[in-house]
């Protein structure tokens, strides 16, 4: 007979007294998981609240549809846990796009960045980097994730064990936060997680009757526990959770000296990506102005020559004013990387100090992988018409630092020497007077007598500040090349003008900067980082090492500083990008931003921000990943197991499952036998009843067969059309072959 009403509570007091109380375990576990979830909420501030609940709800909902989801087919609870796996992805702030277009890559290089920012981050972390936030997050939701899934599709023949190991996630939900937060009340945090932990392993196998004993054993333990753990807190962790956090970091992280040598290039040239920025406009991204020529080359430092600039016009600062998102990837600096003139950046956890130059800024501690920020910055990228009508109205002193260099002259000291500005008609002026000889005296016996010729030359031929700016990228792009190995020499930059003509950005940017000062302009040279790759998935520049960069700067007035490259563009650092507009030299009044190009994930380049990332990130996740598919192949392997031999009891109570979902549900009183004869237009169909007959109530005898499973499948969907078809195959889903094993 098929199980009765009487069958049905005979069987659940059964299950009770052997210990399997399906409500109370849920009950159980849903408050150990509401406690760790509480603890992992203090990692964070403002703690993600409903995106935490989410998560929690989803494990609970698994958990709680273990049973039944026990009783389907393989592939049914295959796609609950792929179905819940990526919930939690979209509940820990995964994009829902990236999702739905299966943006793997996409997906792993996020988590693969909160990862490496991790190590390196202040808890509570209350930062804008998005990536951390959502790393923080999936990390509960991964634990809950595990915690139900081995809750819902353990074999219930483990007993303690399944119990267990559904507790130890949890355990760790509450423990790492304790570890890293230290929590008010730690000891009494320690009593309650004790008796959560008790009622989760426990509860289901204690008498009603002697729940109150137990209770008072638990809180025994509990409070035996508090007394003792004094003595056995050591203040440092058994085990260093933080070196352990240190792998996750990148492997190689950059370091950048921003010093001028002109000699080989020394900059790190792996293709390592190092910083990543989220802006509306692409832009240089600057750390360092190098202010100072010393006789030699370019160099950071104040001085005490002239007064502030000023400001550039309202209009203009409405117009090329940008907010940016900067994130360090596999770099360490305590410069702030931002765009030309920045107020102070946000959101920097190390603290902000000044540049030595308006307009920059540097961290108090060096930032590193996964450290973001916020910087208000200010880039101007006037058309070329708009700079020959700005006027060379330079305001003195305020430009005096700008039009300043030192000369190095043999036998005597350094000298420095003040330019005129440009359109001015006056002469250069000796700061030290005293020695007798004019500065265009000390200027032809000096290093650099060629470059002030050249550019008195340059300077004749030009009606404005700008045309003068545009003569001189014009003969530098012309008889120049570029190389990143040339011959070092005392002044590199005067051989680089007039002798090897062979460099790379830095004497193309020094060389430029000296010319622009002797004919007058105000100028400087930056240093930082081209514009990089842009990705339209991700929505931010990527920038390598390989685009560390240094350009020139000139003052124009309503404008104040403007970007200039007079490096070729097959430079890395330059390679794919369009020359800027204002340098074309066409004259073209097109005034529009360089489009970005476009950056496929996956596919090769020649740009070094496409390469591969490289650290202990991509390391952890390699690992993560094999441990989840180790723990999914298991699970496959318990479930191809069990399918191979069921019990006769489930084969039974599927079969009356299967009657009802396809409409044909059987009377309170039939029995096996009477069902086998409804079957028999089917010999197969009536085959598969009978040897669930003889399983159940006989001396035992083989499983169905898998053709006999197919025939009653057949016949349970005959005459129903193909919807009845389709429920057919959901009631009684193809099994694997049961290879002649008793039920």
């Amino acid at each position: 007979m098929l199980d009765g009403a009487g069958r049905a509570r005979h069987h659940r007091r059964r299950t009770a007294a052997a210990g399997d109380r399906p409500r109370l375990r849920l009950i159980t576990f849903a408050a150990l998981a509401l406690y760790g979830l509480l603890r992992w909420a203090t990692l964070l501030t403002p703690a993600p609240g409903w995106r935490l609940f989410g998560c929690w709800l989803l494990a609970l909902a698994l958990a709680a549809a273990g049973p039944w989801l026990r009783e389907r087919h393989l592939a049914a609870a295959l796609l609950s846990g792929s179905v819940a796996a990526i919930a939690t992805l979209a509940l820990a702030g995964i994009p829902l796009a990236w999702i739905v277009h299966l943006r793997i890559a996409l997906i792993a290089s996020a988590i693969e960045e909160g990862l490496s920012g991790l190590p390196g981050v202040f808890l509570p972390y209350g930062g804008i980097n998005e990536a951390v936030r959502i790393v923080i997050v999936l990390g509960a939701g991964v634990l809950l994730l595990d915690a139900g899934l081995v809750l819902a599709f353990a074999p219930r023949s483990l007993g303690d064990l399944r119990r267990a190991v559904a507790a130890l996630p949890l355990l760790a939900l509450a423990v790492v936060p304790s570890t890293l937060v230290r929590p008010s009340a730690p000891y009494l945090q320690g009593v309650v997680l004790f008796a959560l932990l008790a009622a989760f392993m426990w509860s289901e196998r204690i008498a009603r009757h002697a729940a109150a004993g137990a209770a008072a054993v638990i809180a025994l333990a509990g409070a035996l526990g508090a007394l003792l753990a004094p003595a056995l807190d050591q203040h440092h962790p058994w085990v260093d959770y933080q070196a352990l956090a240190g792998t996750l970091n990148p492997v190689n992280v950059e370091t950048f000296d921003w010093t001028q040598r002109y000699g080989p290039l020394n900059w790190p040239r792996t293709g390592h990506e190092v910083l990543d920025v989220r802006a509306t406009r692409p832009d240089y991204w600057k750390a360092e102005n190098l202010d100072l020529f010393d006789g030699v080359g370019w160099s950071e430092g104040a001085t005490e020559l002239g007064a502030p600039l000023p400001a550039p016009a309202p209009a203009a600062v409405a117009r090329w004013t940008q907010t940016l998102k900067v994130t360090i990837r596999a770099m360490k600096t305590t410069d702030l990387i931002t765009a030309g003139f920045s107020s102070e950046p946000a959101d920097v956890a190390q603290g902000v100090l000044h540049g030595v130059s308006p307009g920059t800024w540097s961290a108090g501690a060096a930032l590193g992988p996964g450290d973001s920020y916020l910087v208000s910055s200010y880039s101007p990228q006037p058309t070329p018409a708009q700079l020959a009508a700005a006027g060379s109205g330079y305001p003195a002193p305020g430009v005096d630092p700008e039009l300043s260099i030192v000369l190095p002259l043999d036998g005597l000291p350094d000298q420095a020497v003040l330019f005129a500005p440009f359109g001015s008609h006056g002469q250069p002026q000796s700061t030290n007077p005293t020695t007798g000889v004019s500065a265009t005296q000390l200027l032809r016996a000096s290093p650099y007598a060629e470059a002030y010729a050249l550019a008195q030359r340059l300077a004749r031929h030009a009606g404005t500040p700008y045309a003068y700016v545009a003569g001189v990228q014009r003969y530098l792009g012309h008889g120049f090349s570029y190389d990143e190995n040339p011959s070092t020499s005392r002044y590199p930059l005067a051989t680089f003008l007039f002798t090897d003509k062979r460099g790379y950005c830095q004497q193309f940017a020094g060389a430029m900067a000296l010319l622009l000062r002797m004919g007058g302009i105000p100028a400087r040279v930056a240093t930082g980082f081209a514009t990089g790759t842009y990705d339209r998935s991700s929505g931010q520049w990527v920038v390598s090492d390989l685009d560390a960069h240094a350009w020139v700067e000139a003052w124009f007035p309503r404008y104040g500083w403007v970007r200039f490259d007079p490096t070729p563009v097959a430079a890395p650092a330059r390679g794919g990008l369009a020359p800027e507009p204002i340098l074309r030299a066409s004259g073209s009044l097109a005034g529009k931003l360089p489009r970005a190009p476009k950056r496929e994930l996956g596919a090769g380049s020649l740009r070094g921000a496409s390469a591969p990332r490289s650290g202990g990130g991509a390391g952890a996740l390699l690992w993560i990943a094999l441990v989840v598919l180790a723990a999914l192949a298991a699970l496959a392997l318990r479930f191809a197991r069990t399918a191979r031999r069921p019990t006769a009891e489930r084969l039974v109570g599927e079969l009356e499952r299967a009657l009802a979902r396809c409409g044909r549900p059987p009377a309170p009183d039939v029995t096996l036998a009477a069902l086998e004869r409804r079957f028999r237009s089917s010999p197969a169909a009536a085959s598969y009843i009978r040897a669930l007959r003889l399983n159940r109530f006989g001396d035992g005898g083989e499983t169905p067969s898998p053709a006999a499973r197919r025939a009653l499948r057949i016949q349970l969907g005959a005459g129903l059309g193909a919807v009845g078809r389709l429920r057919a195959l959901w009631a009684l889903p193809p099994r694997p072959p049961g290879r002649g094993r008793r039920a």
